[in-house]
């Protein structure tokens, strides 16, 4: 049976989603119906831009709205006292700008509830506020805007409240004191190239905003340790990636042997309650004598795809993939995910100490 942790952050999750998607989709049909002079003020090259810089001289209902949805996501993601603004405006596809500036008339989308796979259809508005039902995984002809939280932001934000909270509960990965590491080489894993089969993301939500949790078993003593690596670079799926991005610091990490666990921003994602189920699910198994030199990794992965909710891993969203007991010193080409979802080459390095 899941954890009591684990059944409360689904029922905030679907509650909060909900009342989240009612307000968006009165804020996207209100943004529909002034478009005309709104148009003019998110065409820039990326065709996007942060609801306040659209609505200054918009009417104080239409800002009243903006500001209730705005306070909505940043609660709903757990990132009060961390960002102060997340909802924007963004063209769903970047290939319709020319469509846009030939004068096609928008239509104005919001993000549904739930997780994406349950989605019917996608809901939007045209300027005189009438419904109209796109397809879930085809993307229309005809341009879309899409109110939204900037999942950039969000993502950064998260990030940073996971990050908080791992080290509060002392779970944090942290580089060695200089003095045991100013003369031995740092030992990395470098992730040479990456590819995604699917990156979970409907057209309407962009490119995705993938992270890794890197974790392992404390090199001082028996506590799990955790390091947050973002990989902001992995966009879309069916695209090989070469970032030459560290994944791994070794000296953070016992038994040189650590597991990966790849998740994908969500707006519906509470940052500070998956935090508080991670911790619980590693700290888990523990105990005050210590961990066995005979079983010196615990699956750690595993317990962490354990604790996510169900409808994360039946549906395939938030969570892409996991590597399991990656090892140092070790490359790995080609190398798939135990769900078959990623695809690395992983490279160990050496990196020399700078002189003084």
């Amino acid at each position: 049976m899941k954890n009591q942790a684990v059944l409360l952050l689904l029922a905030i999750l679907g509650a909060t989603s909900v009342q989240a998607a009612d307000t968006d989709r009165e804020l996207a049909r209100q943004l529909a119906l002034q478009q005309k002079s709104l148009l003019p003020l998110v065409s820039n090259p990326q065709y996007q831009s942060p609801l306040p810089e659209l609505l200054k001289k918009a009417p104080t209902r239409l800002k009243r709205q903006a500001t209730d949805a705005n306070q909505a996501a940043i609660t709903r993601q757990g990132l009060d006292g961390e960002v102060k603004q997340l909802m924007q405006l963004r063209l769903a596809n970047p290939e319709q700008a020319a469509a846009l500036q030939q004068g096609v008339e928008p239509l104005v989308a919001y993000v549904p509830s739930g997780d994406e796979k349950s989605w019917s259809a996608i809901e939007a508005f045209d300027s005189a506020g009438n419904p109209v039902y796109l397809d879930v995984d085809k993307a229309p002809a005809r341009p879309v805007l899409v109110v939204e939280a900037d999942p950039v932001k969000a993502k950064n934000a998260g990030l940073q409240v996971m990050r908080k909270a791992f080290a509060a509960a002392d779970m944090q990965a942290a580089p060695q004191p200089k003095a045991a590491t100013n003369t031995a080489p740092l030992k990395t894993s470098i992730l040479k190239k990456i590819r995604l089969k699917d990156d979970q993301e409907p057209w309407l939500l962009g490119a995705a905003e993938v992270y890794a949790v890197v974790a392992g078993v404390n090199p001082s003593r028996d506590e799990p340790v955790v390091d947050i690596v973002d990989m902001p670079y992995l966009d879309y799926d069916n695209t090989d990636y070469t970032p030459n991005q560290i994944l791994v610091h070794w000296d953070r990490y016992r038994w040189g042997a650590v597991d990966i666990v790849m998740m994908e921003q969500d707006d519906n994602v509470n940052y500070k309650e998956l935090a508080d189920l991670l911790i619980e699910a590693l700290k888990l198994g523990f105990t005050a004598g210590g961990v066995p030199e005979g079983l010196p990794f615990l699956d750690l992965g595993g317990r962490i795809v354990k604790a996510l909710p169900d409808s994360w891993m039946t549906n395939d969203d938030d969570y892409l993939d996991t590597f399991y007991t990656l090892e140092q010193d070790q490359s790995y080409h080609q190398y798939p995910g135990a769900a078959g979802n990623a695809v690395i080459d992983l490279e160990p390095k050496e990196i020399a100490p700078t002189r003084p």
